[in-house]
Order: C-alpha cells, then sequence, then structure tokens
C-alpha cells in the first residue's frame, strides 16, 4: 500500500493535506465513518494514512472475485475503521468469500488425516444401545464441561474398524467449535515421534505441550511396542498433571481399559505390571470406559 506522500505525488497541482482528506471523504465509506463520529480536521489529518490504507484495500476488495485471487497482504482479511483513544485506527474482519471454519485451526492433528475432522455429530451411527450411551456422554460433555466443571473425557474400546478414530473425532470438532485448543495424536506415531526428540533435545517441550492443553486424544492407545521409559517418563507424567489440573483426555484402544495393563508392561515381572498398573489407575480417573462391540452400519 502506498504512503500518502506517494499518493500526493499522483495529484495534479501537490494538494495539502487538507485538499487530500477532502478527496478521501469522496469515498462514501470514509464520508459515512467522519460523520458517524463528528471526525474533526485534525483527527482526519492524523488518521490520513489509515484512511488511504482502508480506501485502497476496499477497492482491491469491490473487485475480488474470490479468495483465489486475492490481492491483499492478509488473504481473506478485509479492513474496516474504527476510533480508538480519539485516533483511527484500522482492524481487519474476514471478507465476504472467507468461510474458513476457523475451529478447524484449533486441532493440531498429529499423525491423524485432515479428513477425519470433518466428521460430524450429524452422521453420528446411533444402532445400537451401545453408540446411544457414547452420544448421550458426548452431548453432555459438549454441553456441560467448562474450565471450572471437570467432566471425565471417554476410553473407547472396541474391535477394528468400529469406528472408534472417527467418534473422537466427532468430539474434537464439538469442542474446537467452542474454542478449546485440542491435541488429537494418533498414539503409536505420538510414540517414536517422542522416542526420537531424546537426540533433538525437544522430548520436555513436548512433554509440557501435552501435559497442559486444553483436551487431549490420544487415539489407539495400546497398539504400541511396549516401552518402560515412555510409560514412565512420558507418558506417566502427562496423565498425572492432566489428573492434577484436570484437564479432560480421551483415548481409544482395540482392548479394554483392565488389559491395558499387560499391554503396558515390558515383561511379565510384578515390577512391570505394578508400574503399568499405575497409568491404568490415572486413566481411570481421566476417562470413563465405553465398549463398542459392533461396526457401523455405515462406514464413516
Amino acid at each position: 500500500m502506498k504512503r500518502i506522500a506517494e499518493y500526493l505525488k499522483k495529484v495534479p497541482g501537490e494538494l495539502k493535506v487538507d485538499e487530500a482528506i477532502e478527496s478521501l471523504l469522496d469515498d462514501v465509506r470514509i464520508r459515512q465513518f467522519a460523520l458517524k463520529y463528528d471526525l474533526k480536521h485534525d483527527v482526519l489529518a492524523q488518521g490520513i494514512n489509515n484512511l488511504l490504507v482502508y480506501k485502497e484495500a476496499k477497492d482491491v476488495c469491490n473487485a475480488c472475485q474470490g479468495l483465489h485471487e486475492c490481492k491483499l497482504p492478509m488473504v481473506g482479511m478485509t479492513p474496516e475503521l474504527n476510533l480508538y483513544n480519539g485516533e483511527i485506527t484500522l482492524a481487519y474482519a474476514k471478507c465476504r468469500y472467507n468461510t474458513l471454519d476457523e475451529s478447524k485451526f484449533k486441532i493440531d492433528a498429529m499423525y491423524v488425516p485432515k479428513k477425519v475432522f470433518n466428521a460430524s455429530i450429524n452422521d453420528f451411527d446411533l444402532i445400537g444401545p451401545e453408540r446411544k450411551e457414547i452420544l448421550k456422554y458426548i452431548l453432555k460433555f459438549v454441553a456441560e464441561y467448562n474450565k471450572d466443571n471437570f467432566i471425565k473425557g471417554m476410553y473407547l474400546s472396541g474391535v477394528f474398524g468400529s469406528g472408534k478414530t472417527y467418534i473422537l473425532a466427532i468430539i474434537a470438532n464439538e469442542l474446537a467449535k467452542k474454542g478449546f485448543n485440542i491435541v488429537f495424536a494418533y498414539y503409536p506415531d505420538l510414540v517414536r515421534e517422542l522416542k526420537s526428540s531424546i537426540s533433538h533435545g525437544s522430548l520436555e517441550d513436548k512433554i509440557e505441550y501435552l501435559k497442559k492443553t486444553d483436551i487431549l486424544f490420544l487415539d489407539d492407545i495400546g497398539g504400541e511396542t511396549p516401552s518402560g521409559f515412555i510409560r514412565d517418563e512420558v507418558l506417566g507424567p502427562i496423565l498425572q498433571h492432566r489428573v492434577l489440573d484436570e484437564l479432560p483426555t480421551f483415548f481409544s484402544s482395540n482392548i479394554k481399559m483392565k488389559v491395558l495393563i499387560e499391554a503396558l508392561a515390558a515383561d511379565s515381572s510384578m515390577l512391570e505390571k505394578s508400574k503399568a498398573h499405575r497409568i491404568y489407575e490415572r486413566i481411570r480417573e481421566l476417562a470413563v470406559e465405553f465398549e463398542i462391540s459392533e461396526k457401523p452400519h455405515r462406514t464413516p
């Protein structure tokens, strides 16, 4: 965008600032703004750069046919004139073509296909009592949960292909619409990344991120290769922090919650089973288990 000095150079006769203001007031939008706040000459003169930026941007927007040809620095965002502390300022709002669902940007999808976040509660399969109970819990959670009213998340167990990931994605989408920041991770791949991050020195940062995100989804827990280090030094502290801070956590697994103890034990020793049992107890404090014994009648 041009500065006011550049604008004046293009106007014959080297117009003074008051003449430039008069020219800008020919724009009906700027004139209405000035009348609305009864702006005096000195306020208009002080804000003349913002008025020029606004006029040029709006002229560009009026000629625009869609986001694909947006020529503004912030694609899809159009300026609006405001008056703040007696000065003319610019704010930016979504233009008429910008229909992006901002809630999607609230979800950090780790190793999960982005397409799962097209999951809609309107497509929830209600065949069978299990799914009806799950939907009932989802609706209660979405309606009643806030940071002052802790509600346990869900642990969905069931056969492969029963739609557990899809159901978690539905919940994530609904909560993102309410403004919660969400991490949705495919757990076996997350474990692999956490292991590799040890050599990069970024493990602690990632643990802190998973500890503190508003709502955490761990998809297919128990499907990873058992690791005592990940269980005790990574998963344990993450879950313990979320228990203490009452941060909702959702899980899916092909195995029931109780059987998870065996999956998390590196061997059959009593010590390993005891350590795995501590993880089970934390999960139990964070989530209510729902079992799905049948595949959906329609494929998500």
